[in-house]
C-alpha cells in the first residue's frame, strides 16, 4: 500500500483533476459546498491569475493504486 505522490502540471486539463478530486472527496458532506471548477482552475494557473507574477506554486496529488487520495499546492509569495 504504498503512495505515489506525482506533481500536477499548471494546465487546465490536469488542474481539473486536481480540483475534481476535491469535489469527490465532500460529495457526501452536507455542509460542503463544492467551488466552480473553473474559478479554481483559473486561481491555479499562471497564465490567469495576476499573483503569479510575484508568487511561485507547485500542486502534487497522492495516488494509491493508481486513485487519488489526496492533494496540495504549496505557494511561495516572494
Amino acid at each position: 500500500m504504498s503512495v505515489e505522490i506525482r506533481e500536477i502540471a499548471p494546465v487546465k486539463r490536469e488542474l481539473k483533476k486536481y480540483v475534481q478530486f476535491g469535489i469527490d472527496l465532500y460529495a457526501g458532506n452536507p455542509y460542503y459546498v463544492p467551488p466552480l471548477v473553473t474559478d479554481d482552475v483559473n486561481t491555479l494557473s499562471p497564465g490567469v491569475n495576476p499573483a503569479f507574477d510575484f508568487c511561485e506554486a507547485k500542486s502534487f496529488m497522492a495516488y494509491r493504486d493508481g486513485k487519488p487520495v489526496g492533494r496540495i499546492t504549496g505557494i511561495i509569495n516572494n
